[in-house]
């Protein structure tokens, strides 16, 4: 049998789909499937794209719907920007009665990438795919030999590799592990699914809760100088870190973020709420990165329930704008949104890295707060990397806890 290579998966690298996860699933059939992602029998049905679309809206983007077809012996698991299917707890549910699943998750906004292998209930071997030196799981080495033919080199002679444009390679190594082809086509029908609405419960908390942050694989110095700060040191780092990108982004006067940071400062930390005005910008500059519309009166991504999806003029986005019944706009404050280009995406990355770093800053947990302002300095693929400031943060974290030594 032909080997599966990442060309296989070229067309990955100019579909429209900037977040979603494949799950391939051994030893279940579709509606078992659904049941152990958490979709109960009475909600389980055939689900059409306007279906999707409208709960990707309702959900803000984070949705929880999964959709399953079946290919050969394994069963197909999606995710339209969603990521369920990456938890361990449920691929231990997937997998608890000797069964196998292998997922991929593909998240352009997030810190990473992920692919995980588990099998009879455990993890495998599991890894950031932009970063395969970095790998946990009972057998992390299982794979090394398909992860090296893949372009995944799993001991690399550069330290601190970073892989670009790595998906291709990991969900080629997903289909080794299943012998199943995924497409896009696969989708191009309705399919069985569901919303997840009793998923397995997230397991207790073990042990450091950021020994996973993807600061730690990509600049264990800096990640470590961040551990060893006080409290009130890594707040302040973050604060000036957040507040360093929004002057690089030339948003450092506007009134939400000076007063988000100004509130960091004096320690009013707090989870920024859905309804709150630094959502609603970081919602805005999502828009303008995605294309995707946003009601002008309400602040919401646009949807509608007896909205139609229609394509853009330029055909590569699907929007919610007319109604049926009426043929007319089902959100008259909403306006057409095209596709935005790479050189426009490129124009409104820094802002919108700004505000989800203020958002960051006001993390309650301030060492979390220091760790997350401070990654995109350290990912190749962030718009604000830096690694000479890296550098020069965590020398200064250095010197100052140094100093508070010598004091005490």
């Amino acid at each position: 049998m032909r080997k599966i290579m990442p060309a296989d998966y070229a067309w990955e690298d100019s579909w429209t789909e900037e977040i979603y996860t494949v799950t391939f699933v051994r030893g279940l059939d579709e509606h078992e499937t659904l049941r152990r992602f958490g979709v109960t029998d009475g909600n389980i049905h055939p689900v059409d794209d306007t279906e999707v679309m409208e709960r990707i809206e309702e959900t803000d983007g984070c949705c929880d719907m999964v959709l399953v077809t079946r290919a050969g012996d394994w069963t197909i698991a999606f995710e339209y920007s969603g990521w369920a299917g990456t938890r361990p707890e449920t691929l231990r549910e997937l997998t608890c009665d000797g069964g196998e699943a292998v997922s991929v998750m593909r998240h352009d906004y997030a810190a990473s990438h992920d692919f995980e292998h588990a099998k009879d209930g455990r993890i495998r071997t599991a890894f950031r795919p932009q970063r395969p030196q970095e790998r946990w799981g009972s057998h992390p080495d299982a794979l090394n030999e398909d992860m090296r033919e893949l372009g995944l080199e799993p001991e690399p002679d550069e330290e601190f590799q970073s892989l670009s444009d790595s998906i291709p390679a990991a969900l080629a190594l997903a289909s080794r592990i299943s012998g199943v082809l995924f497409t896009p086509a696969l989708l191009d029908r309705p399919l069985l699914g569901g919303v997840i609405t009793d998923a397995v419960p997230d397991d207790p908390p073990e042990g450091d809760p950021l020994a996973r942050h993807a600061l730690r694989a990509f600049n264990r110095e800096l990640a470590e100088a961040i551990d060893n700060a006080s409290p009130d040191l890594q707040r302040r780092v973050a604060v000036a870190e957040a507040r360093r990108q929004c002057e690089l982004a030339g948003v450092a006067d506007h009134p939400v973020l000076a007063a988000a940071l100004a509130s960091a400062e004096r320690g009013e930390t707090r989870s920024v709420g859905h309804d709150s005005p630094l959502a609603e910008l970081i919602r805005g500059y999502e828009s303008e990165l995605t294309g995707h519309p946003i009601d002008g009166a309400t602040g919401e991504w646009t949807a509608g329930p007896s909205a139609d999806p229609h394509r853009s003029p330029d055909g590569r986005r699907t929007i919610f704008s007319i109604d049926t019944e009426t043929g007319m706009p089902a959100c008259p404050s909403c306006g057409w949104h095209h596709r935005p280009g790479e050189a426009e995406r490129e124009a409104v990355r820094p802002r919108w890295q700004a505000v989800i770093s203020v958002r960051h800053a006001l993390s309650p947990d301030a060492r979390r707060a220091a760790y997350s302002t401070h990654f995109a300095l350290v990912h190749r693929g962030q718009v604000m990397a830096d690694p000479d400031h890296a550098a020069a943060v965590a020398a200064t974290l250095r010197a100052a806890r140094a100093e508070e030594n010598s004091v005490s």
